[in-house]
């Protein structure tokens, strides 16, 4: 057996009051009133005139309060704390009051109890109802996109949910679906929105890490190649003095920071992209630098070779090979290095001689 809206109405609203305690003439229970400065008060609702509300905040506690200091929630729940629960106009009034203050949930429960205790028609309640849900979806999209819009998207997506449990079932409850797939949209939208910045804020710490490895590398590369070129003075001095040990010494430390410049000015060409300027201007100091070592080393073998130096020679001039193999005063030199040096036999070192057993 089907039960009527009216029939159902009637049936909660009995248990409701035969199972909690109500006052008749007036709701006894504490209450909490929001009020207009965000704060709110807490208390029973005793009494009421048309200029303020009495709570009862404590046992010796009374607060007199202006309606115009209750927000909009506030102001109805104290008009409903002193309504007679069982009288059906005066749920009709606070259902029409909770309309007009935009609180469509709580105005579809007054509409249900003004509708058990026979203060309106069923007809009217449909059109009733049917009414405070169309208005409800109607507000609460345009509150929805207006946070939306102002980029509260959490805001937004709340209002969604609240309007997708209370009135899924509105007339209008289609535009409530657009509304979440709108939401849906723009926080997609704002994913890869925020992808998109995530993978240029780490391309430009990248770019940034990789400028200062430049600078880092290029100044000491830099330093490097003026410290030796600095010394070079001091190594001729010393060559033309014939210090050998000196110079050659001045000459291992020269090398080693313009081997250690290369590195750098290396590092440097690989890490700049092709055509950089940048590039272009590490490949010249590069073109120098191989000049200025290879010059060094050549120099070093001929030294050691007019001092008869030949291990340091041959040392010398293999390391100007790895620079420029092919130039035409290295090649002559190893060539000479190759048929002029003497290699003396162990024997000639220990005056011994082999011996040849006889039969």
């Amino acid at each position: 057996m089907r039960m009527s809206i009216r029939s159902v109405s009637c049936l909660l609203l009995a248990a409701l009051l035969l199972t909690t305690p109500v006052a008749w003439a007036g709701d006894a229970r504490p209450v909490v009133l929001p009020l207009t400065n965000g704060k709110s008060l807490t208390g029973v609702v005793e009494e009421g005139d048309e200029r303020e509300v009495v709570v009862r905040t404590g046992k010796e506690q009374v607060r007199r309060i202006p309606w115009a200091r209750l927000a909009p929630t506030g102001y109805y729940r104290a008009k409903r704390a002193l309504a007679p629960a069982a009288d059906g106009p005066a749920r009709l009034r606070l259902a029409e009051l909770a309309v007009d203050l935009g609180l469509f949930v709580e105005a579809r429960e007054e509409y249900e109890k003004a509708l058990a205790l026979n203060a309106i028609k069923q007809r009217a309640f449909d059109k009733a109802v049917a009414n405070a849900e169309h208005e409800a979806v109607r507000n609460g999209v345009r509150y929805a996109q207006r946070l939306a819009e102002s980029g509260d998207l959490e805001g937004a997506m709340a209002i969604a949910r609240k309007l997708k449990l209370h009135f899924a079932t509105a007339p209008n409850a289609g535009h409530i679906n657009k509304l979440v797939g709108s939401l849906v949209k723009r926080v997609q939208t704002l994913d890869k929105e925020a992808l998109r910045e995530q993978a240029e804020i780490e391309r430009v710490v990248v770019q940034a890490k990789r400028e200062k490895e430049i600078l880092r590398r290029k100044t000491k590369a830099l330093d490097l190649v003026k410290n030796a070129e600095t010394k070079l003075p001091e190594w001729q001095k010393l060559r033309d003095r014939g210090s050998l040990s000196k110079a050659r010494k001045i000459a291992a430390n020269v090398d080693e920071m313009f081997q250690e410049a290369r590195i750098n000015l290396g590092r440097l060409r690989r890490i700049l992209p092709r055509g950089h300027d940048a590039r272009i201007e590490v490949l010249a100091q590069l073109t120098k630098l191989d000049k200025a070592q290879f010059d060094l080393r050549l120099a070093m073998a001929e030294y050691e070779k007019e001092a008869t130096a030949w291990k340091h020679a041959e040392r010398w001039a293999a390391k100007a090979s790895y620079i420029d193999p092919v130039h035409p005063d290295l090649v002559e030199l190893r060539d000479y290095l190759m048929t002029n040096r003497i290699r003396y036999r162990l024997s000639d070192v220990t005056n011994a001689r082999g011996r040849v057993s006889g039969p």
